[in-house]
Parts: structure tokens; C-alpha cells; sequence
């Protein structure tokens, strides 16, 4: 069984982990919008350093272009949010709500793409917000 996926999946996990917190502490000292201005200009070096070791096409392809250019907006967008959301509230919390952005795409794809929801998948959404309650519960 190729387990390198997981692998990754971990390391995301602990990259976006420490981000959480690290991005806490700017937002603090800094304030949301100066962190977010400089958050995004380190996303941006290091999506250049991306493009140029990997050297993607870059070429326009239709709607998947389109598609790839909104989910970038979308996720600088979330990523704004975010940073809004971490001043106003400890990242212990913050990080726990927007975690469950994969119970908007399971709903999403539901709806749009017709993909089917099992019944685990429902009791796992379901413990999901009855963790996100117990966990965000003064």
C-alpha cells in the first residue's frame, strides 16, 4: 500500500498547524491588516519559487484556468478572513472553526456535482460540529 500521500497529508497537517499559531501572533502584534498585506507577499515569493523549479504551464486552458485563478482568490480571500478572525478571537478557537471548511465541500459537491454522501460520512460531519461546539464552548 503506497502510503506517500498520508505522508504529505502529515506534513500539511504540521505546516498548517504551526501556521495557525505563528499567524496568531503576528495578527496580534502586527494587526490583521498589515498581516495579512505581508502573509501575502511571503505566499507570493514562495509561489514564484514554485513556478520557477517546477515550471508549470502557465498558459491560458479554458474554464480550469478560470477555475485554478478563483480558487487562488478564494483562498487568498479565506486566508484574509482568517487573519481577521485570529484578532478577534484565541487561535485555539479560530483554527478549530475554519477547519471544517471540508463540511462546506462535502455540501458543495453534494449539491453541485452530485457526489453521494455515505452514511459514515454524515456521522463524521455530525461529530465534527458536536467537537467544534465542545471545543469553541467558553
Amino acid at each position: 500500500m503506497d502510503v506517500r500521500w498520508l505522508l504529505v497529508a502529515l506534513l500539511t497537517l504540521a505546516l498548517w498547524g504551526v501556521w495557525g499559531v505563528i499567524t496568531r501572533v503576528a495578527s496580534t502584534t502586527l494587526g490583521w491588516r498589515e498581516t495579512t498585506a505581508i502573509a501575502a507577499i511571503g505566499h507570493m515569493a514562495t509561489a514564484i519559487i514554485f513556478i520557477v523549479l517546477s515550471r508549470p504551464s502557465l498558459a491560458p486552458q479554458g474554464l480550469p484556468y478560470i477555475f485554478a485563478l478563483l480558487a487562488g482568490a478564494l483562498g487568498f480571500a479565506g486566508a484574509f478572513t482568517f487573519y481577521v478572525a485570529l484578532n478577534l478571537n484565541p487561535s485555539s478557537v479560530v483554527v478549530v472553526v475554519t477547519s471544517l471548511y471540508p463540511l462546506v465541500t462535502m455540501f458543495l459537491a453534494f449539491i453541485l456535482l452530485g457526489e453521494t454522501l455515505s452514511t459514515r460520512q454524515l456521522v463524521g460531519a455530525a461529530l465534527a460540529i458536536i467537537a467544534l461546539v465542545l471545543i469553541s464552548a467558553d
